[in-house]
């Protein structure tokens, strides 16, 4: 195997290429469940959006259905002032003759919404007419009969719309577009018509001047264009052109001129004596449909109608409502916003016959409902069950590859920190047992005939056994303290007899280093409870420690202090060696760690890592300090008093 895949380099590349899968992996699966997830809840939220939309559409048309249904259901005969009853029935059980009985409009004072502007009915020869609007005289009629007669609904306003409606807006479209949009078969009724004696028509007030007949001539040909431009706005074809010559022809056969007379004097001839009261006719109605349109109003309004198509013989009426539409918008807009379901909806027109968006669309008006950009922006989605699980999934990745890169790190660690122990166990065991067997070899062999010479040879030996069994005893103790917590033995000891106890330990290994050991006690007599085996070996292998690496040092003295600080014991092992450098103040104290400066003075690089952790059994710790005279290095060790 290549040296590139082994190591600390090989396992950081097959970290990167396990954590590039899986990373990769889970992030696939996270995009994939996420847009899956998206589409869902768009799906949801849309469907929600349409549920919310048909409510709201159903309550808007709930609102003005049964109005508009009524106003489809009203006989022709209201849209006059006053009319008589096609079928009328006496006490005695005949028949009541025509114009014996007379009917007031219920639209003179019936209750109407406020989005209703005008009752109107309407046709090319005669123009604008209203049951809303009476002539003077029709008026005062009203009021004079001992019968009480309302006229709630009869109003300064509603006659300013008729004019303005007379001046602005033609018959002839108004009749075009009711014929033209029909959604279903007409229906009969009945009406009857004021008639005279003789036959004739009665005289017909003139039509209001402001009909918009089409007129002739030049003008005529501009008013053709015109008329050609709306045929191609509104889709109809404006087929019947008013005809003044057929309007000023009166047949004693015409119905239709008693139907103008009628439309124009808004039901007053049945006031008349001896014309509306004993004669009339019953004249067949065909009533279509009420449908909903829109024409051209004054500064760039439009007015919205509700407005039926009739036919009496030859005659074309339209009959109908004109709708308030901007009072009509903000009704619809405040039912639409009820309840917070469109909270920024409109209520918009719609010219199309096929409106765009047809499930926005009113059922019985050329309205549809625009529910805002808040119904069409998603709401924000927080945290669902499969974020949730998925931060879950993505955090369980995250830790297991972090633990598997922490352990694969402290693997390598390991593996080179065992590395480093065999070598340095093998190098430290050898020496000394090379020099044991040397010397054994040479004093059994009687090779050593002095006296001296043998007690130099067994001096050797001795110290060389003695650094062995310091070695074995600092695995042994790291082994321990690895696999388990040792128990302590705390006694009472006095400082001052610890302190000899140490000094009488290793002044031997001092001199034979070639250092003299000074302590000082600067306390006195201190009782210490504590560990004083544990501790005696921690203080000896800081003393080993200053012997070995202060080799060489011009002051041979290595100083064992004793002091008092924040109820602490204090020692103190100084020496005047070459020191600590500063980038390893902190790695020394690390097992198998050695300083790289260090000369070649043995050991495992255990004892500052062994006296750390005793340390700690202890309660209290180890530190690196500067030295007094910055010079060399001094290891400090607290315990608590």
């Amino acid at each position: 195997m290549r040296p590139w895949l082994g190591g600390k380099t090989g396992g950081f590349l097959a970290f990167v290429l396990i954590s590039g899968l899986v990373v990769g992996g889970l992030g696939w699966a996270t995009v994939a469940a996420l847009r899956l997830e998206g589409e869902q809840l768009l799906a949801r939220h849309e469907a929600e959006q349409q549920t919310n939309l048909r409510l709201a559409l159903w309550r808007l048309d709930s609102l003005v259905a049964p109005v508009l249904a009524k106003e489809d259901s009203r006989p022709y005969n209201h849209y006059s002032a006053v009319f008589t009853p096609p079928v009328a029935i006496q006490p005695d059980g005949s028949p009541s003759p025509a114009g014996a009985l007379i009917e007031p409009s219920p639209l003179l004072n019936s209750e109407l919404p406020d989005w209703m502007l005008l009752h109107f009915q309407v046709d090319r020869e005669s123009g604008w007419r209203s049951p809303q609007v009476l002539a003077e005289d029709l008026a005062q009629r009203l009021r004079r009969l001992s019968a009480h007669v309302s006229l709630g609904n009869v109003t300064t306003g509603r006659a300013a719309i008729l004019a303005d409606l007379s001046r602005n807006v033609r018959a002839d479209l108004v009749l075009a577009l009711a014929a033209e949009r029909r959604t279903r078969p007409a229906l009969e009724d009945i009406t009857v018509l004021a008639g005279n004696n003789a036959g004739n028509s009665l005289p017909a007030q003139q039509p209001m001047a402001n009909s918009n007949p089409m007129p002739q001539g030049r003008d005529g040909q501009m008013a053709q264009m015109q008329s050609q431009s709306l045929d191609k706005e509104y889709g109809v074809r404006l087929n019947r052109a008013y005809d003044p010559k057929r309007a000023q022809t009166k047949s004693s056969n015409d119905s239709s001129e008693v139907v103008r007379d009628n439309l124009c004097r808004n039901g007053a001839d049945w006031f008349e004596p001896g014309k509306g009261r004993r004669h009339g006719e019953q004249v067949a109605v065909t009533l279509g449909p009420m449908v909903a349109f829109w024409m051209p109003g004054d500064n760039q309004t439009e007015r919205l109608f509700f407005a039926r198509h009739v036919q009496i013989g030859q005659r074309e009426i339209c009959q109908g409502v004109l709708l308030d539409w901007p009072r009509l918008q903000t009704v619809l807009a405040e039912e639409a916003t009820k309840e917070d379901l469109f909270p920024e909806a409109q209520v918009l027109p719609v010219h199309e016959e096929v409106p765009t968006h047809s499930e926005r669309a009113m059922t019985f008006l050329p309205l549809q409902l625009d529910p805002g950009p808040s119904a069409v922006a998603m709401a924000s989605l927080g945290l669902t069950p499969l974020r949730v699980g998925l931060i879950f999934a993505w955090a369980a990745a995250l830790v297991a590859l972090l633990a598997v890169g922490l352990g694969g790190w402290s693997l390598f660690n390991l593996s080179e920190s065992r590395i480093r122990f065999v070598s340095a166990v093998t190098h430290e065991l050898r020496t000394p047992l090379t020099t044991l067997r040397l010397y054994l070899d040479m004093l059994a062999g009687g090779m050593v005939k002095e006296a001296r010479q043998k007690e130099e040879y067994l001096q050797t030996l001795n110290t060389e056994a003695d650094r062995l069994n310091r070695l074995v005893g600092n695995v042994l103790d790291f082994s321990r303290l690895e696999k388990q917590r040792p128990r302590l033995a705390r006694t009472e000891v006095a400082l001052g007899t610890l302190l000899e106890q140490v000094h009488a330990t290793w002044l031997g290994r001092c001199q034979s280093a070639d250092k003299e050991l000074v302590v000082d006690n600067g306390v006195g007599e201190v009782k210490l409870t504590t560990d004083v085996h544990m501790v005696q070996q921690i203080l000896g292998n800081l003393i080993d420690n200053a012997c070995k690496y202060s080799r060489g040092a011009a002051d041979r003295r290595i100083w064992l202090r004793a002091g008092m600080e924040n109820k602490r014991v204090r020692f103190e092992v100084e020496d005047r060696g070459p020191g600590v450098p500063l980038r390893e103040r902190r790695s020394i104290f690390r097992a198998f760690r050695r300083g790289r400066t260090a000369d070649t003075t043995g050991g495992v690089g255990l004892g500052l890592a062994l006296a750390q952790r005793w340390a700690k059994l202890l309660g209290g710790r180890v530190s690196l300090h500067p030295s007094r005279n910055g010079q060399g290095a001094c290891f400090r060790l607290e315990l608590p008093s």
